[in-house]
């Protein structure tokens, strides 16, 4: 088993059965090297190069051009999507990995370790592999890489959804939009792959070693599935937890503008009446009286209490 450079973005090691040439950037220069080796059509090339495409499979004569995306999870705890390009031939593999996919760029490196020093595992993804096995073993480690991120997912939305029925958390905003964005970058990443798996065995049809392998391929169409149903349901869950939440907020509002106005209502007549008999005009009622300070007092207080009565039997308060 051997690794051959030519351009220093394109490495290539030699299996069993075939030669897997694994690219790390996708820039013009690269992607001219490609042409010149291989053959592949510029329009497939360019697909290769930003923005990211739509995943999609396209037949050639002597190849299949395949484009799938997947969802990666940053240290931030956001998910980026990133782009991964197949050139499929009967004897080779060509895989564009110019986003950084670790699951891919660990599955080479263990290809590419010299035969005898490499571990069982390695042995079990590499040895004696056709282009329709290895081709399996990477698009099977690419999708059970988001399973994790999905349990990660329920178990956000679980706290989200007890905390936000204790103690109001005035971060629990942010926290619930971005689980909500991660949901939709996921879903976006995965929604072609089922049409897309479909339409490889189909274009296989004898002549890439693929269509022996259906029930393999059926069974990464059923992972999708499978990973599609449940954010479907997370979906619907953090979507009901934001509408529940932004209800939460509006009554609290409710409650603090009702609590407000109580106090304005209150405070207004206390203020018109403090204002009346400071208007120091003659003949002013108790203003002379020895007592009338605590007279008037004692009337903003009664008047309080029977505003206060008033607002409790109409259940205001």
């Amino acid at each position: 088993m051997s690794v051959k450079r030519r351009n220093p973005n394109i490495h290539t090691t030699d299996l069993s059965k075939l030669s897997w040439t694994y690219v790390t950037k996708n820039d013009v220069k690269t992607t001219d090297s490609l042409r010149r080796r291989f053959g592949f059509d510029p329009l497939d090339l360019r697909d290769t190069r930003p923005p990211l495409q739509r995943p999609k499979l396209t037949v050639r004569d002597e190849y299949l051009f395949m484009i799938l995306l997947y969802p990666v999870l940053l240290k931030t705890g956001a998910v980026e999507t990133i782009e991964i390009d197949f050139f499929i031939q009967k004897d080779s593999l060509v895989t564009v990995n110019a986003n950084g996919s670790k699951i891919l760029e660990h599955l080479f490196s263990a290809c590419s370790t010299d035969g005898s020093s490499r571990t069982a595992l390695q042995n079990k993804v590499c040895y004696d592999l056709d282009v329709g096995h290895l081709l399996y073993r990477i698009l099977s480690e690419l999708i059970e890489q988001t399973f994790p991120m999905v349990v990660d997912l329920s178990d956000q939305i679980n706290s989200i959804e007890k905390r936000m029925f204790t103690d109001f958390d005035k971060d629990l905003i942010q926290e619930l939009l971005r689980v909500k964005i991660n949901i939709v970058t996921i879903r976006k990443a995965i929604q072609g792959h089922k049409l897309v798996i479909r339409q490889l065995i189909q274009a296989s049809d004898g002549r890439f070693p693929i269509h022996r392998l259906e029930a393999f391929f059926q069974r990464l169409v059923d992972n999708t599935k499978e990973l599609w149903d449940t954010l479907e349901i997370q979906k619907d869950t953090i979507n009901a937890l934001h509408e529940t939440n932004a209800s939460l907020i509006d009554f609290r509002i409710n409650q603090i503008m009702k609590t407000l106005t109580i106090f304005s209502v209150i405070v207004f007549p206390l203020t018109l009446l403090a204002a009346l008999f400071g208007m120091n005009s003659i003949n002013m009622p108790l203003v002379n009286h020895p007592h009338g300070f605590w007279i008037i007092i004692i009337i903003m207080l009664l008047g309080t209490s029977g505003m206060l009565f008033i607002f409790k039997r109409k259940k205001w308060l």
